[in-house]
């Protein structure tokens, strides 16, 4: 028999944090799921434990340092996570990590290990299988589907199923046997390493027929440097004859990014399809083509972090960093 994968498994907190921290946490997580420990060699690290919603871009680099410092020791990595804010984790994750060659496998739970009826143990083998596998980027494995990381966001409070990825189909499903669809993976590009540079200074808007926040009318802009606009439809936005109702010139002027989402969950946004957005690109806005929302949210906050003006920001979003939009 050939040696078992070594497994690193991160834990953050959230529904999987309702254990204790640290060894006692993998010695519970083994009792509820002694199948994982079948399937590879474990160890654990506990970072911080804290509910997924009191998360800041400053965790997701002290995870992605924590993961890149253990590259070399383990064959792949699990981290278990609170729901709420697992895309953008994820999202971070794969943008941080850059040139990934090994798993990096998020999951989580709707129901904690200790509840009779739980999601929270198929999910653990499941992640820790899937780490196991010649995946080459970061992942979200729940509810039986492997997901890009990225391109994954969650959609239900309750469904065991709790993620979708609405613009590109999943990395593989876990039945009676793991499907992985190898053509979907992505293929290394540049050689590994930690990009942890990130500016927090991003607004996430959504934009409402009549809503007077679309005006920002009395909102304090000085800090924000980057705006993530859910527009309508294909990229939308809402014009008063010619004139602007949100002022997208207005913040390009003063130097801050826009990058425009769809508040639709699946398509992309053309900016050359309806006169709104036509607006929004001649005042320089981005269009985030098929991008979630939260993908989007960490993208521009790691493009501010690289990139030294609006024009280079600009530049790193209309590239492809992990598979994120195409």
């Amino acid at each position: 028999m050939g040696r078992k994968p070594s497994i690193l498994l991160v834990t953050t907190g959230g529904t999987f944090g309702m254990l204790p921290g640290g060894e006692g946490f993998l010695r519970s997580v083994l009792r509820a799921a002694p199948e994982a420990r079948r399937i590879a060699d474990l160890d654990v690290r506990s970072p911080f434990a804290l509910d997924s919603s009191s998360l800041t871009p400053d965790h997701w680099v002290a995870l992605a340092r924590l993961i890149a410092a253990e590259m070399d020791r383990y064959d792949g990595f699990v981290v278990t996570h609170g729901t709420d804010t697992l895309a953008y984790t994820a999202a971070a994750l794969s943008f941080m990590l850059e040139g990934l060659r090994k798993p990096v496998v998020l999951t989580g739970a709707q129901r904690p290990l200790a509840e009779i009826r739980n999601d929270a143990r198929a999910n653990l083998i499941d992640a820790v299988e899937t780490a196991t596998r010649a995946i080459p980027e970061v992942c979200v494995a729940f509810g039986g589907v492997v997901l890009r990381g990225n391109r994954c966001r969650k959609w239900s409070l309750s469904d065991y199923r709790a993620f979708t990825s609405p613009n590109f189909p999943p990395l593989g499903e876990v039945g009676a046997d793991f499907a992985l669809h190898k053509n979907r993976l992505l293929r290394p590009r540049r050689r590994f390493r930690l990009r942890p540079e990130i500016d927090p200074r991003v607004l996430h808007l959504k934009l409402a027929p009549g809503l007077c926040g679309s005006r920002l009318d009395g909102l304090d802009l000085s800090t924000v440097r980057g705006v993530v606009l859910e527009a309508f439809g294909a990229g939308n936005v809402p014009l008063d004859g010619a004139r602007e109702i949100f002022p997208m010139t207005e913040l390009t002027r003063r130097g801050v990014t826009v990058l425009v989402v769809s508040g639709s969950e699946h398509g992309r946004v053309d900016l050359e399809r309806y006169a709104g957005g036509r607006a929004a690109a001649r005042a320089a806005a981005v269009s985030g083509g098929d991008l979630t929302a939260e993908c989007a949210v960490v993208k521009l906050m790691c493009a501010l972090g690289r990139a030294k003006d609006a024009r280079a920001v600009r530049r790193e979003l209309h590239r492809d960093w992990a598979g994120e939009t195409g």
